[in-house]
């Protein structure tokens, strides 16, 4: 029984010693998070590399939303190489054709980050407060843009010349199918697929109790949006000596560097 007892004692002062150094080691605790924000809603896990730094894995979702917009149909004679004056199309009373254009927005993103805190121990000083670098993963489609309009009253020869829509600064092409008689409009906004993230703000991935709060500001760089049509780039506007619709055109530029803000509840599985 003596030395059962010896051994029981010799094993838990192991294990603590093991607990203490695990306590100080490297990725010894696991943690949780679920929060909202410019990103949508997110979910997280995370784990401490040092008192100093974290790494974190997560997705983020954002309920799809949609954006209506009337677009006039226009065809351009002429080469790129000359100023082009571009005409509007007309039905036979003489009213601009216009094409309802709906752009419909979907985002879901991984992101792989690491936070560094510099000021995590000091004699004077102590805080949670974070610089954080990471890279967001998604697809490059981030946008579709579809509509069409009947074509009756639209002369053939109208008809029979290549017609475009603006679509912010870009000219899409405008089909003409003529088994339904109607004008279609289809199109894909795309960005990086690979983006890089820049941010800072106050909290723990990995609480030192068991929740905590943290809030995050900061950047993913997407890259210049490109509109796409039959998987071919499309033209810019400004190639044809064509204004850009400015509406449009922020609202894709907004999506070039894209600002992020997001507060989560933070946790500890061990």
């Amino acid at each position: 029984m003596k030395k059962l007892i010896i051994s029981g004692l010799a094993m838990f002062m192991s294990l603590t010693s093991v607990m203490a150094q695990e306590e100080t080691g490297i990725g010894n605790h696991l943690g949780w998070g679920v929060g909202f924000g410019t990103e949508g809603f997110n979910a997280s896990i995370a784990t401490d590399l040092t008192q100093y730094a974290e790494l974190e894995f997560g997705v983020n979702y954002a309920p799809g939303f949609s954006r209506k917009s009337d677009g006039g149909v226009f065809h351009s004679p002429g080469t790129k190489d000359v100023d082009i004056h571009r005409k509007y199309i007309n039905y036979e009373n003489n009213k601009p054709v216009n094409v309802g254009v709906k752009t419909s927005i979907n985002r879901a993103t991984l992101d792989f980050k690491g936070s560094v805190y510099p000021f995590a121990t000091s004699e004077n000083f102590s805080s949670d407060l974070f610089v954080s670098l990471g890279i967001s993963f998604a697809s490059k489609e981030i946008a579709t843009i579809e509509g069409s309009c009947t074509s009756t009253g639209i002369s053939d020869d109208d008809l029979n010349q290549k017609l475009f829509v603006r679509a912010g600064k870009f000219m899409l092409p405008v089909d003409y199918d003529k088994n339904n008689g109607e004008l279609v409009v289809d199109g894909s906004c795309r960005v990086n697929s690979v983006r890089p993230y820049v941010g800072l703000g106050y909290g723990r991935l990995v609480p030192k109790n068991n929740l905590g709060f943290r809030v995050e500001a900061g950047c993913q760089f997407s890259g210049s949006v490109k509109v796409y049509h039959n998987d071919e780039e499309v033209e810019l506007l400004s190639k044809y000596n064509i204004e850009a619709k400015s509406t449009a055109k922020n609202f894709m530029d907004f999506f070039s560097v894209y600002p992020v803000l997001k507060v989560s509840l933070r946790g500890k599985f061990f």
